[in-house]
């Protein structure tokens, strides 16, 4: 019974399963493999457990549905999340382009007129967030320092065992970075910005959005988090007269599909 209920709820793209800590379903039969990835990609992420299980159903879903394009990561630390995607995807017999964008450095300014008060803080005062495309030195110092490209090739390439070719590093400010991605890069599927500030939110979206293809997915790590990332997501959604349905992950991450 179990078998047929799973067959029939698999042609609407939904499974039957148990539910991790925080709500976000996994399916039963996956327990034990999203647990492997989950011990190796956890000393190179930020993320909490639900929001790596979203990007590993999403990765999963895509391979499995055949929905085309890469997976983009924008703001990448150590590559933990992007980690999650490719285990997931070579999970269901594929793998695919990964695009990870980041200064790979320490955080660039928060701007102070528009990122709250929470990123003032969090970057030692309003000294340092004057939205300067430099970095806050230190700021990663508590979780061990910043990510680099040699890390997330140790994770991606010998953990996980990614081909190189499928990787795709695109290392500066998004400022630079993404508009020059945007003209070259196939589509996308999955897109995901942990970009922290209004600037860098809002150029991720309006430089990658049109590159997600229908029935793709956004997810914004930050909306509930800063001020300013909600600000650049509202106004771009505003802009484009886009009303889609926000996801909840937990109380800072929402992502949703591209209709």
């Amino acid at each position: 019974m179990k078998t047929l209920a799973r067959s029939i709820l698999s042609r609407f793209g939904l499974t039957i399963g148990r539910v991790l800590p925080g709500g976000l379903l996994i399916d039963h039969d996956l327990q034990s493999e999203f647990e492997t990835a989950f011990r190796l990609v956890r000393s190179n992420t930020m993320l909490n457990r639900q929001r790596l299980a979203l990007v590993f159903e999403l990765a999963r879903h895509f391979v499995r549905t055949g929905t085309a394009g890469s997976f983009v990561e924008c703001g990448v630390w150590k590559g933990g999340a992007v980690g999650m995607m490719a285990y997931a995807a070579k999970l269901a017999g594929q793998e695919r382009g990964l695009h990870l964008c980041d200064v790979f450095d320490d955080i660039g300014e928060p701007d102070w007129r528009v990122d709250g008060e929470r990123a003032v803080r969090e970057v030692g005062g309003k000294e340092h967030a004057q939205g300067r495309l430099q970095p806050v030195r230190g700021a990663y110092d508590h979780k061990g320092g910043h990510g680099t490209i040699e890390a997330c090739r140790e994770l991606l390439e010998r953990r996980i065992g990614c081909s190189p070719a499928r990787l795709h590093f695109h290392a500066g400010w998004f400022q630079d970075t993404l508009p020059r991605l945007a003209a070259t890069i196939s589509p996308i599927a999955l897109l995901r910005v942990d970009a922290d500030w209004y600037a860098s939110t809002r150029v991720a979206l309006m430089s990658l959005y049109p590159c997600v293809v229908k029935g793709g997915a956004i997810v914004v790590d930050d909306y509930g988090g800063y001020d300013g990332c909600r600000k650049a997501v509202d106004e771009f959604l505003a802009e484009r007269e886009l009303h889609p349905f926000l996801n909840h992950v937990d109380e800072e991450c929402i992502h949703w599909f591209k209709e």
